[in-house]
């Protein structure tokens, strides 16, 4: 009897632990609810922020469905404080797809980049002749002109 009576207790602790780890794990599901989509103010200024991109251009999410504002602006870069926002004034959908998209620096950074007359640390002392011709390349129609 007293055998029986551990293993009903052993087996409602076991249903009780399983019970609780389900309801937990379908809890944690619904407590972080996908996040919003970000407004396009909200991107725009996250992008800025970010400090990876010098300027920004204007991306249509479908290039066959834009409007003829952003179809204008397509390949035109803006620098970074002076992007339009979107949507803009004069597109005419109902609901604009088109997003802002960063343009990454393609210049080496200002500390790889030279900073005076440093391009050549050697002269060059070269037993080279002079491939120079000397000889002026002028027509000979101005020698005697007056």
């Amino acid at each position: 009897m007293l055998t029986m009576l551990i293993s009903l207790l052993l087996a409602s602790a076991i249903l009780f632990y399983f019970y609780q780890r389900n309801k937990n794990s379908s809890k944690s599901n619904h407590a972080h609810p996908t996040r919003a989509p970000l407004s396009q103010q909200q991107r725009l200024q996250a992008i800025i922020t970010s400090g990876k991109y010098w300027g920004l251009k204007i991306s249509p999410l479908n290039k066959t469905a834009c409007c003829s504002a952003v179809s204008a602006l397509q390949n035109k870069q803006f620098p970074i404080n002076s992007v339009p926002s979107l949507p803009l004034q004069n597109c005419t959908q109902e609901n604009c797809q088109c997003k802002h998209s960063g343009l990454t620096e393609k210049r080496k950074p200002a500390s790889q980049r030279r900073q005076h007359n440093d391009r050549r640390e050697n002269v060059r002392f070269e037993e080279v002749s002079d491939r120079r011709s000397h000889s002026d390349r002028r027509s000979g129609i101005w020698t005697n002109h007056e």
